[in-house]
């Protein structure tokens, strides 16, 4: 087979980041091949045609899926239906391992005889390996990216590449602005970075828990400024209306980092509350200790302990890898400011040794074929021919 066609799908901002790059790296390695793909801005930007906008497909939590379910059906038949029609040499599914599981099944049900490949595997580590064999049926390789995912499938009858990181790619080459500390922040020193999310459930969730947080901050810490990381601008009015119910002195102390600017902050941050998800990881390889939040509602609970059968001991990635808590996370149990400032204030204490972790944990996730990640996912498609 000759590798001509690509269809790529990345249904959340994470998987746009990394399929930007791999795009790149595709075209760099075999120029004349084409791309259609589900794209976010990133890939958009990437000289390919764009079936669907990754927006679409923007949504978080069992009970978000549940409340999109008819829009997120209509897509996915849309999706086989294109495929099909187009008939792609390889198909390529970043992360988003829900849909991504049932596309790969749905096309092989269709008869579609291309190469599936999943970058970024489902976590079968998290739900156990009931999925390894539907893994098996639907895809031909799977690229992983974390260095114990491969025990996982040693008995699977498809191809593994262990690829590396792409986030360390990414932030080793990044050219960070070094003046962005006087562009958005005033050049405070004292910088405690914020993430509370950039889906609006999460905002309303997750921001007054960690502005409760920052002004108790503010009664130890005087000198303490916080930099709100800002992802867009469409969250901008929801976002102000809530730091309006805060206290001046917050306020003052308060400013909003926009998304050119988030690896600055977390470069420039002595540390961070953040919500769960990848933000954690960036925020660990930028070496800044971070206390973890996620509040869940009970029905997303009940779904995650009782029908996925979730039984980790730490939900945090950062915290996955490194076999311990590192990050304080407050997920399992509905957090609130109090103890969330309990954890920031233990975190600093055990400041030398998270740091210390970080380090042991960048190298955890450099791999062995010393190259670029999205490089080695590449050549690894490009060597299904």
């Amino acid at each position: 087979m000759t590798i001509q066609k690509l269809f790529i799908f990345a249904g959340e901002r994470s998987g746009d980041l990394h399929g930007s790059h791999l795009i790149t790296a595709l075209k760099a390695l075999k120029p004349p091949l084409s791309f259609t793909a589900v794209a976010g801005p990133k890939m958009r930007t990437c000289e390919i045609k764009c079936l669907l906008p990754m927006e679409k497909f923007q949504v978080m939590g069992f009970t978000d899926v549940l409340f999109h379910l008819p829009k997120l059906y209509r897509h996915f038949h849309f999706i086989c239906r294109h495929i099909q029609e187009t008939k792609p040499d390889v198909v390529i599914l970043i992360d988003y391992p829900g849909f991504n599981l049932r596309l790969a099944k749905a096309l092989r049900k269709r008869g579609y005889t291309g190469k599936i490949v999943q970058y970024i595997c489902p976590s079968v580590w998290a739900h156990g390996k009931g999925r390894v064999e539907t893994l098996e049926e639907a895809f031909d390789l799977l690229l992983t990216i974390y260095p114990f995912e491969n025990k996982y499938f040693s008995l699977c009858k498809l191809s593994l590449c262990y690829v590396g990181n792409p986030l360390c790619e990414y932030i080793e080459s990044y050219p960070y602005d070094i003046g962005w500390k006087q562009k958005a922040v005033n050049n405070h020193e004292n910088l405690i970075a914020l993430f509370p999310g950039s889906r609006e459930h999460e905002i309303k969730r997750h921001l007054p828990l960690i502005l409760g947080t920052a002004e108790k901050i503010l009664q130890s810490e005087p000198n303490a400024v916080f930099g709100l990381s800002l992802i867009d601008n469409t969250s901008l009015k929801l976002i102000e209306n809530i730091v309006k119910k805060y206290s001046q002195a917050l306020q003052k102390a308060l400013f909003f980092v926009p998304v050119h600017y988030t690896y600055e902050l977390m470069q420039g941050a002595k540390s961070a509350i953040a919500k769960s998800g990848t933000v954690t990881l960036e925020l660990a390889l930028h070496r800044c200790p971070t206390v973890v939040i996620y509040t869940l509602t009970k029905l997303n609970r009940l779904i995650a302990k009782y029908i996925l059968r979730v039984n980790l001991p730490y939900y945090c990635i950062v915290n996955i890898l490194l076999k311990k808590q590192t990050f304080i996370e407050l997920i399992d149990k509905a957090p609130n400011p109090s103890s969330i400032y309990a954890a920031y204030r233990k975190m600093n204490e055990d400041r030398l040794s998270c740091l210390s972790d970080l380090d042991t944990l960048k190298n955890l996730l450099k791999n062995e074929l010393k190259q670029a990640p999205s490089e080695a996912a590449a050549k690894a498609v490009l060597g299904l021919e």
